[in-house]
C-alpha cells in the first residue's frame, strides 16, 4: 500500500458548499416531518469568529455573541448568563 501524497488529517473534509446542500434539503422536504432549520450565520461568519469546528452548527448565531461577552468581561462566570441560557437552550432543542 502506498500512502498519499497528502499527509494532512483523515478526516472527512469539509464541504465546499454546505449551503447548497441545506437548499437541496429544503427541496425534498417531506411532508409531516419539520423542516430543516435555517443558518443565521455563514461558514466565513463562524471562520471569522473562529468558533471551533464542533460548534458550527445551527446555534452559532448564538454562541458568536456569547464568545464576545465571555471575552469581554474576562470570562467572569457571573456575566453573559442570558446569552449563555439562550445558547444553551438553543442547543438543547436541538
Amino acid at each position: 500500500l502506498r500512502m498519499s501524497d497528502d499527509r494532512g488529517s483523515s478526516a472527512t473534509p469539509l464541504k465546499a458548499q454546505p449551503q447548497a446542500e441545506l437548499e437541496k434539503m429544503r427541496a425534498n422536504h417531506v411532508e409531516g416531518l419539520p423542516p430543516p432549520p435555517e443558518m443565521k450565520v455563514t461558514y466565513q461568519q463562524m471562520k471569522d469568529a473562529q468558533i471551533p469546528v464542533h460548534a458550527r452548527d445551527y446555534c452559532a448565531h448564538l454562541l458568536i455573541p456569547l464568545n464576545e461577552c465571555r471575552y469581554k468581561t474576562w470570562f467572569n462566570r457571573f456575566k453573559c448568563t442570558d446569552e449563555r441560557h439562550a445558547y444553551e437552550k438553543c442547543e438543547y432543542d436541538e
